[in-house]
């Protein structure tokens, strides 16, 4: 009786703003609401120590998240130094492929967050700062194709331009 409950104890149903993605020793399989090719929304948490059972779980985001980049120092193409505030929405587009590239959500966020880095200071290190702060919506929509073609390789897709929110 005490197997029964601990079996039945193992049962996870994912709520609907989560994606489970659960490797087993065969096969990887997404678990969630609304998920193409999902087999459900309940499995069983097998510890991984068990043969041919165990799997680990990466639990991920269905909805969309916000990632900011606050008080982040760049340069112009003057080496002018100056901050700026970037506010970027993501959603996960292909599950399989996003928990293949990291092991956690924390850990995908790093990543994307070294991405928006990266397309930021390159774009505003070719430009002078009086551009730069008369064109802010210009730079919104270059961060946002500069960052497209990365985003694709996580499985990640912008929900909507980068935001340039404040130069200082």
């Amino acid at each position: 009786a005490l197997l029964i409950f601990y079996i039945l104890g193992l049962r996870r149903i994912v709520p609907t703003n989560e994606v489970h993605i659960v490797q087993s020793s065969k096969e990887t399989v997404v678990y969630g609401k609304d998920v193409a090719n999902g087999k459900g929304n309940s499995y069983y948490e097998f510890p991984e120590w068990i043969p041919s059972l165990g799997v680990s779980v990466t639990v991920l985001p269905a909805s969309v998240f916000k990632l900011s980049l606050d008080n982040y120092e760049a340069y112009d193409k003057d080496r002018l130094p100056f901050v700026v505030d970037i506010v970027s929405f993501f959603r996960i587009e292909n599950f399989s492929l996003a928990s293949s590239r990291v092991l956690s959500y924390d850990e995908l966020r790093e990543q994307l967050l070294g991405i928006v880095q990266g397309a930021v200071r390159s774009i505003l290190a070719k430009e002078d700062l009086e551009n730069i702060m008369s064109e802010r919506n210009k730079y919104g929509n270059m961060f946002t194709d500069e960052v497209a073609s990365q985003l694709k390789e996580w499985g990640v897709e912008s929900v909507k331009n980068i935001e340039l929110m404040d130069i200082r």
